[in-house]
């Protein structure tokens, strides 16, 4: 049972009973009310009240929802309607794009520190034919061969000193017993703390390589495989990729059967040369490699694109040193040893039978 007791005018005129006795299209809404009128005399005047407003409200026969809505209508725009309901759905956007937008960044924070210790704060790279001399935080020197790039981790030089390689670098290190220095490769990675050697690591060649000319470093396989090696000074150790050719990499699988890895000393020539290292020096030294070898140290090192139109070209084998010649001098001078010939257009050199 509602209590009425306390009703004001107002009240009265949204009770949908009151509007049916008002409007006199309910009988049992009429007898209802009027036998509430006659039981409380003292809201007489309250519920007169309530009817003068009906009437007023519902003038030419209209239904006082229609009347409620008219009103509304006149208070509030149709136009500012819409404006605030679309004000709240952005203000609903804003929100989901705000809490989208903070779980991500949450989410970004947690992957980096996870990774922490591997985010590169400075990146030295190099184009073809160049070579850049770099002097890191800690006193260790890095000589970077061309198409290469070398960037040290976060925390260099205070609670790490690790960097990563792509391409070929020589590194003489700083010895600093308490922060061991590491290189990390597609294929290994090396731990030192003072010594002198080379990596090369091209992701477009077949093997990858480090060679030490003095003191001790350790290395593991990316994949685990292998354990961890130790070399000595004179030590190279060799990494062959199991790759197939492909157009998009230009890699290319050794002809013959070799292990996945392999430790052999560095190549001394005439002069005390290291093959390995003569380009430090500013030298290509070739020791008895076939033309698909030299091909890609004659790419980097001249800046070219170099295409064999005969797969036995490829296979002739040369020993040669080269150091301020040009490409066309290279290929004039292999030419003594073997017949082939050559075209350079631009970038680009065609070696044919």
């Amino acid at each position: 049972m509602v209590d009425r007791s306390q009703f004001n005018a107002e009240d009265f005129l949204v009770d949908s009973t009151f509007q049916q006795y008002c409007a006199g299209t309910d009988k049992l809404c009429i007898g209802y009310w009027e036998k509430y009128i006659h039981a409380h005399p003292e809201q007489k005047e309250i519920i007169a009240e309530a009817k003068k407003l009906y009437v007023i409200l519902s003038g030419n026969k209209r239904q006082l929802n229609g009347q409620l809505a008219d009103f509304k209508k006149k208070m509030i725009p149709q136009e500012k309607v819409l404006k605030l309901k679309r004000f709240l759905w952005l203000k609903i956007a804003a929100a989901l794009i705000l809490t989208i937008g903070l779980f991500l960044l949450f989410k970004s924070y947690i992957n980096f520190k996870k990774n922490e210790p591997t985010q590169e704060v400075f990146t030295w790279a190099t184009k073809s034919g160049e070579r850049k001399k770099i002097r890191l935080q800690d006193g260790t020197s890095v000589l970077l061969n061309a198409k290469s790039s070398l960037s040290i981790i976060k925390g260099f030089n205070t609670k790490t000193r690790e960097v990563n390689l792509t391409g070929e670098a020589f590194f003489d290190v700083v010895h600093c017993k308490d922060v061991p220095f590491k290189v990390h490769t597609n294929d290994f990675e090396i731990n030192v703390l003072g010594t002198a050697f080379n990596v090369k690591a091209y992701p477009d060649e077949v093997t990858s390589e480090a060679t030490l000319i003095r003191g001790l470093i350790t290395m593991e396989a990316v994949d685990g495989k292998g354990g961890i090696i130790t070399l000595k000074p004179s030590q190279k150790v060799t990494f062959y990729k199991k790759v197939i050719a492909t157009k998009k990499t230009n890699l290319r699988k050794p002809s013959l059967p070799r292990p996945e890895i392999a430790i052999n000393h560095y190549t001394l020539i005439k002069d005390s040369t290291i093959v390995e290292t003569a380009w430090t020096k500013n030298r290509i030294e070739i020791y008895d490699q076939d033309f698909d070898e030299i091909k890609d140290i004659f790419e980097k090192w001249y800046n070219v694109e170099i295409k064999f139109t005969n797969t036995a070209v490829e296979k002739y084998r040369f020993t040669a040193t080269f150091s301020n010649e040009t490409i066309e001098q290279a290929l004039s001078a292999l030419q003594g040893v073997e017949d082939f010939k050559y075209e350079i257009k631009g970038k680009q050199v065609i070696i044919s039978k």
